[in-house]
């Protein structure tokens, strides 16, 4: 159990609503156990748009929803964004009566049993986001357009700062009775700018996500924005080649944490939607290739003690030194394959279901600093992003380079214009031949520079 009274007075109603909820679902002798999830979240936001601003908007929510199954394995659910006891004891009757009338499922093993967790997190909470004073983040925003109308080069900037605050309760029948009070806020940025000497133009975006408001620094996403545009101007056609291939972080986020995100998801594993399927335990990479997804590091953005139905969040080994070896588990697929739930359960909001997804998901560095990954280039391409996805199913690829550069005799040079990649992700596993020693962290991603030998490049010339 994890309850903290000195939470605000309001929460205590929440606490107070979900386990009448839970009560009253344990009323029906049909009902072999159930849950209730409930959620008070606070949105601020605001918009930039042609390097001013654009909108500004402060939202608030709160409501539950409930789960019930009988014992032939049939769900009901059902929501609503009013947490009167009238209104709550009105959407489990629904609820019953859908899991009543629904098909049975004997994939369906039970909601979790309550589990200590042996980790405390820190740093997820942070009281300037929930008592966010309606003037801070404007200043954010001011600097942002400051930073950006400075460079005679820029031609416009959009972009974005936002706040969350989230509290929410997870109820079962089973025991788990836990609470989580987290908050988080970003930055975005977008800018295009020109050449004029040559009448050519490049964009940029960068976007920093932290759990505490003081941590956001406008002045170096935009700065970041300003490289990633600039270098992306001068842009030439190349001819089709093998050549190395160099990921900045966030090309190893785009091609390889974001596709592996997906493809060790256990749902899209047991409907045989991955590319990994029957390679567990197996060796499918480079040494180089070690992968985590850690939920317990205090401050990151996707930590917390525990999932969104109440399972301890852990530190899981994804890949070590090339080998596969662990999915993401939610209850529901944990029990399907007889193994105990990773704490990877995930809701959008309290009007969804538990899903599966990664907390803090790294790309481990490597030894290799980062001259060396160029240094013997005498021909390469970097890429920092591109705006295709592989498919899961097969981990083949193939796409368009949106922002990527040639590299000459170890130095990062022209953008490119109309440059595709393609390969199978299985492939470029095997192919990781140098990792930088140092990493760059994307909200809940972190990754490093990676080194991939002899790739094609398709060009336009």
């Amino acid at each position: 159990m994890t309850i903290n009274n000195n939470f605000p007075k309001e929460n205590n109603v929440l606490f107070n609503r979900g386990k009448f909820g839970l009560r009253i679902t344990e009323k029906f002798d049909k009902v072999k156990c159930s849950e209730i999830y409930i959620q008070k979240t606070e949105c601020f936001a605001i918009g930039l748009e042609k390097n001013s601003i654009k909108d500004c908007n402060k939202s608030e929510s709160c409501g539950f929803s409930v789960r019930v199954f009988d014992k032939r394995g049939s769900l009901g659910f059902a929501y609503a964004n009013d947490i009167s006891r009238k209104i709550i004891e009105k959407t489990i009757n629904n609820a019953v009566k859908m899991m009543k009338a629904g098909p049975p499922n004997d994939e369906f093993k039970d909601l979790p049993f309550t589990k200590k967790s042996n980790s405390k997190i820190t740093g997820i909470y942070d009281k300037n986001i929930k008592d966010l004073e309606f003037e801070r983040p404007f200043d954010l925003i001011k600097d942002m357009i400051k930073t950006s109308s400075e460079d005679s080069q820029v031609v416009t900037q959009s972009g974005d700062f936002s706040s969350l605050y989230t509290y929410y309760y997870v109820f079962n029948s089973n025991g788990i009775e836990i609470s989580s009070e987290e908050t988080a806020a970003s930055l975005t940025s977008s800018i295009l700018v020109k050449n004029n000497r040559k009448n050519e133009t490049g964009n940029g975006f960068h976007w920093q996500i932290e759990r505490k408001y003081k941590d956001l620094d406008a002045i170096e996403v935009v700065n970041k924005t300003l490289q990633m545009a600039k270098m992306n101007l001068n842009r030439i056609k190349i001819e089709t080649m093998n050549v190395p291939l160099v990921l900045t972080p966030k090309g190893v986020i785009s091609l390889i944490l974001n596709p592996i995100a997906s493809a060790i998801n256990a749902e899209t594993f047991q409907y045989n939607r991955s590319f990994l399927v029957g390679k567990l335990n197996q060796k499918i990479g480079s040494d180089l290739l070690n992968i985590e997804d850690n939920g317990l590091i205090n401050g990151a953005v996707g930590s917390s003690e525990f999932d969104a139905e109440g399972v301890p969040c852990q530190n899981k080994k994804i890949f070590e030194n090339g080998v596969f070896l662990s999915l993401l588990h939610n209850s529901f697929t944990a029990g399907k394959d007889n193994v105990e739930s990773t704490g990877n359960a995930q809701r959008n909001s309290f009007s969804s279901t538990p899903n599966i997804g990664s907390t803090n998901l790294f790309f481990n560095p490597g030894d290799c600093k980062m001259q060396e990954l160029f240094e013997d280039i005498k021909i390469g391409i970097l890429l920092d992003y591109t705006g295709d996805s592989p498919n899961i199913a097969t981990g083949d690829f193939s796409g368009l380079i949106l922002n990527g550069n040639v590299i000459r005799n170890g130095e990062i040079q022209e953008s490119l214009n109309e440059t595709m990649i393609g390969i199978n992700l299985l492939d470029l596993f095997n192919r990781i031949e140098k990792v930088s020693n140092k990493l760059e962290g994307y909200g809940s991603k972190n990754a490093p520079y990676v080194k991939i030998s002899n790739v094609q490049i398709s060009g336009s010339k």
